[in-house]
């Protein structure tokens, strides 16, 4: 009896002490929601707002609302905040508290990826990888893997092990037009006016759109009678970049990066990225920032 006594006042002195302790951090935990409300309606901070979008999202101190949630992570994303950029595309490709809209997932992931946000760029990589709510499109889904793998992220290390396994043998060499080509002295009107053609005579006459043109057709070699050459690529990116054209002059730096059809040169890369970013390139500035990986 004695010992249950005893007990029992133990429990009832901890109460006494400890009550006061939890009662201020609840009241604590009022003033932070209160302080990053009044934060965010004041548009005095896109974190602030991300932070209560979140809350909303997962029901953290307030109502589960997904309809707020959204609100407060597009004020945010408009202040071209990466994380809440990166959790609307989530989203919409999700279709969680939200309907599915696959050109809102693309466009916020993206955005969110060229501000350098690693599950950005691997979630895009994935979708490029796959098809899935875009084409399908090997180039683009390793480009964003590399760039997710250079932040340290595993998952985009092991896919592009993958993809060099899928395309191990074909990225210089270019097929010669055979005797039904259309590139022969018997083509017809409709064959000769080809993207490949038309873009290689224009670019012949120095137009720098016509050659960057030329540059995606070799670098992607999705062109009938063209299989992907780094080599050409380049060489028409060169005279592209050389003319100004801003997405040639990136796409030059990330071949000088890797090593693409050309010597790697790091300081090459800087140069061109340097470039692209002065005509503000959005790729090219976060590159350019973190070039010691070239």
């Amino acid at each position: 009896m004695r010992h249950f006594t005893t007990m029992r006042f133990i429990v009832r002195t901890l109460f006494i002490v400890l009550l006061p302790t939890f009662t201020a951090q609840s009241v604590l935990a009022n003033d932070d929601l209160h302080a990053l409300r009044q934060a965010a309606e004041a548009d005095q901070s896109a974190r602030a707002q991300h932070q209560l979008g979140l809350r909303y999202l997962q029901g953290k101190g307030v109502n589960q609302d997904g309809r707020s949630a959204v609100m407060w992570l597009q004020r945010a994303a408009e202040q071209n905040y990466a994380p809440a950029q990166y959790q609307l595309g989530e989203l919409y490709r999700t279709g969680a508290g939200v309907d599915i809209d696959a050109a809102a997932a693309v466009e916020y992931l993206t955005s969110a990826a060229e501000q350098g946000h690693p599950t950005a760029q691997y979630r895009l990589g994935t979708l490029y990888l796959t098809g899935s709510l875009v084409e399908k499109d090997l180039i683009a889904a390793t480009e964003w893997m590399e760039l997710a793998a250079e932040h340290g992220y595993t998952e985009a290390r092991q896919a592009l092990a993958e993809l060099d396994k899928a395309t191990p043998a074909t990225s210089e060499t270019i097929v010669t037009p055979g005797p039904e080509s259309p590139q022969t002295e018997d083509k017809s009107n409709e064959e000769s006016t080809t993207p490949l053609t038309t873009y290689t005579r224009a670019a012949e006459q120095g137009d720098a759109e016509a050659q960057y043109q030329l540059g995606e057709i070799y670098r992607k070699g999705t062109e009938k009678g063209v299989s992907r050459s780094f080599k050409a690529a380049a060489k028409w990116y060169e005279m592209a970049a050389e003319q100004g054209h801003a997405e040639a002059q990136y796409q030059l730096g990330e071949f000088y990066s890797k090593g693409r059809g050309v010597k790697k040169n790091r300081e090459t890369a800087r140069k061109w990225y340097q470039a692209a970013a002065r005509q503000g390139h959005v790729k090219a500035k976060y590159r350019q920032r973190g070039c010691g990986f070239c």
